[in-house]
């Protein structure tokens, strides 16, 4: 039995990471190698916040913290590249998460 009764709890520390695990796998799998072809959309409740923009994937995935996840990518409204989050979702899709900002890691 786990010390920590919120070991694996959602929004725990070790759920981050298993997350992030999860998103690095996916992404380098099945997203990566499609870069070119796919976008990637804010998750539901947030993508009003970003006008339903969705992000065309530049770079590999990066893990920062073992908890968060950040790609490069291209707005499709703005055209502006920028570093988003990025998480795998329970269905196993990528979804973006918000803007990552190197000062706020």
């Amino acid at each position: 039995m786990s010390s920590t009764p919120s070991a694996g709890a959602p929004g725990s520390p070790d759920m981050a990471a298993l997350v992030a695990t999860r998103t690095l796998e996916k992404y380098a799998r099945d997203y990566y190698p499609r870069r070119e072809q796919i976008t990637i959309a804010f998750r539901g409740d947030i993508a009003e916040q970003f006008n339903y923009d969705k992000i065309r994937p530049m770079s590999e995935a990066r893990c920062h913290n073992r908890r968060t996840v950040v790609i490069e990518g291209v707005s499709q409204k703005t055209g502006a590249a920028g570093f988003y989050r990025i998480e795998c979702n329970s269905w196993n899709l990528i979804e973006a998460v918000g803007l990552w900002e190197e000062t706020a890691a």
